[in-house]
């Protein structure tokens, strides 16, 4: 009877050791990700604007991967400015952060994010990038206007839009229409920050998303930007 519980016991113990490893595996995997993006060497940079231009300037021209959330104390006179001859993607975060004390970043899954510190977070957006989508497609030759409204369209996130009395702005960058170029996600389950992140690291072509509100309309805007196709090659 004894040898027959040790048994099973070892059979356990097996298994939830096995099942173990893919998630190691995987924490691993990220954890490399994260450093090689922070330490990625940056030549000749020299840039100047509002937080999201010149944040959307950065990810499109030096190709990084890079997820906004604009603090609800953000100024429309606020203008960073960061120059760098050589260095790393950390290098450049620290420049910004220290402009802004409001703001603080870290790199998820391969993905620069900035963020306010929780005192300065819109409750709203918080809120909002937390939402858990139950089902979520993207297709092949999508654009980002399209994936923008579907996103705020999906039940989830229309129900705690339309709860706060907030209205969706309208995203017009010219006569370009930016491209998500070839990429096809079936999504389950996951946040609507974790889907932001996961289709900028994944498309060839779309480096940024930015979320904003407007106080004073009680508009929420949700932009995603991409690299024009003649510069993906």
């Amino acid at each position: 009877m004894w040898l027959k519980y040790a048994s099973i016991v070892s059979v356990i113990l097996l298994i939830t050791i096995s099942n173990s490893y893919p998630t190691e595996a995987q924490s691993l995997d990220s954890s490399q990700k994260n450093s090689e993006v922070a330490t990625r060497l940056i030549k000749n940079v020299a840039l100047e604007g509002q937080l999201w231009n010149l944040l959307t300037r950065l990810s499109l021209d030096y190709d990084i991967p890079i997820g906004l959330e604009i603090s609800s104390d953000e100024q429309l006179s606020n203008r960073y400015r960061v120059e760098l001859s050589e260095g790393t993607i950390a290098d450049l975060m620290g420049q910004i952060t220290t402009q802004n004390k409001r703001y603080d970043w870290l790199i998820e899954n391969g993905v620069v994010n900035i963020f306010p510190h929780d005192k300065y977070r819109n409750a709203f957006l918080a809120e909002l990038l937390k939402i858990r989508i139950a089902n979520f497609a993207l297709t092949q030759n999508s654009d980002c206007w399209k994936l923008e409204q579907d996103l705020v369209n999906t039940p989830e996130l229309k129900a705690v839009i339309d709860a706060h009395g907030m209205r969706t702005g309208t995203n017009f960058s010219g006569s370009y229409i930016p491209q998500l170029g070839q990429l096809s996600l079936k999504i389950s389950d996951s946040t609507l920050k974790a889907i932001l992140n996961r289709i900028i690291r994944e498309s060839h072509l779309a480096r940024i998303w930015v979320i904003s509100t407007d106080a004073f309309s009680r508009t929420l805007t949700l932009r995603v930007n991409s690299r024009q196709l003649e510069e993906s090659h």
